[in-house]
């Protein structure tokens, strides 16, 4: 009896020793990644609305921006660990000495964005000697460097005013611009409110418009583990998407304030890249279309001198959390 109770009294200090050790042990924050309205990183919500991050063992934290800008600044100035960006943008900020890293890619815009134009603009090169709209610094302005570039011009041939993409609309109805950059919802509506017409979408320069999940470097070689867990449970997400539509676009218009049938008219305008696509994209040893993209991309917004030096492909592109999602 008395042997009993000492393993019972051993066993019980044993416990209680892990349990303070444990309580005691510092507790790692979770992962917070900034996101702002666009269908094709969404994903990353319904991950968290259906429990995804969880069950991979990874608390998360989304932080929502209403200004697609502010969710860039935050991951520079290091509020959040991750964005949800595009890839010109990574490019962008990688290039002026922020560190990250792009883990996946989410989503090609296939007609999401654009250029919407007053009555009388029938085509790009009708653009010369017109004030367009674009928010300077962002995806808005890749887009409109192409367009110009399609219609045979160049940043000397307009007068470009920088406006955030969701001022665009009422930029337009003020008579203040003539043309602007922006995505959908906006491109579809403005063309209607001001009975003129979406020139032209990213169909027409399509592979150009890439979104990722970009984090910060420091929270890649610190917390590799949770990284991956995020990664994987953000396919899990695309995933279901596949599986139920409907229900993911309810849940993911809910978080954009939309309905289900707007939110899967934006989807129209885009094509998710699952695992498998972004198997393909990054390439078995590093030779994926996904570097030729990064390169091409850069080397366009060097000639555009928005950027001042080009980037290292290989370093910007992690390709190792998507690869062990396979495994």
């Amino acid at each position: 009896m008395k042997k009993n109770f000492r393993l019972l009294s051993i066993f019980l200090t044993a416990l209680l020793l892990a349990f303070f050790v444990s309580a005691c042990a510092p507790q790692k924050p979770p992962i917070r990644i900034a996101i702002s309205a666009w269908a094709g990183v969404e994903p990353a919500e319904l991950a968290a609305q259906l429990g995804y991050y969880e069950k991979h063992g990874v608390e998360v934290e989304m932080v929502r921006f209403s200004a697609y800008s502010d969710s860039i600044e935050a991951l520079v100035d290091g509020k959040v660990d991750a964005g949800m960006h595009t890839l010109d943008d990574a490019i962008r900020y990688f290039s002026t000495g922020k560190d990250v890293r792009v883990v996946l890619l989410t989503d090609y815009s296939f007609g999401g964005d654009g250029l919407v134009a007053r009555p009388g603009i029938e085509s790009p090169a009708d653009l010369r000697g017109t004030r367009i709209g674009v928010e300077i610094g962002t995806v808005g302005h890749l887009s409109l460097l192409k367009i110009l570039q399609l219609g045979g011009l160049t940043t000397d041939d307009v007068t470009i005013i920088s406006i955030p993409a969701w001022e665009i609309q009422q930029s337009m109805l003020d008579g203040k611009i003539d043309a602007g950059v922006t995505w959908e919802p906006y491109l579809t509506s403005t063309a209607e409110m001001m009975g003129g017409r979406v020139l032209i979408t990213s169909r027409e320069y399509p592979e150009t418009i890439i979104t990722s999940m970009v984090f910060d470097a420091a929270v890649v070689a610190e917390r590799p583990a949770d990284v991956q867990k995020v990664v994987a449970a953000y396919f899990d997400a695309v995933e279901y998407i596949q599986q139920n539509p409907q229900d993911a676009y309810e849940r993911m218009g809910q978080a954009e304030g939309v309905s289900a049938a707007e939110f899967e008219s934006h989807v129209a305008g885009i094509q998710y890249l699952d695992l498998a696509k972004n198997l393909d994209l990054f390439g078995a040893e590093g030779e994926g279309r996904a570097y030729a993209q990064t390169a091409d991309i850069a080397q366009f917004l060097f000639e555009q001198g928005v950027i001042q030096s080009l980037p290292n492909a290989s370093q910007l592109l992690e390709p190792l959390f998507v690869r062990k999602v396979s495994q």
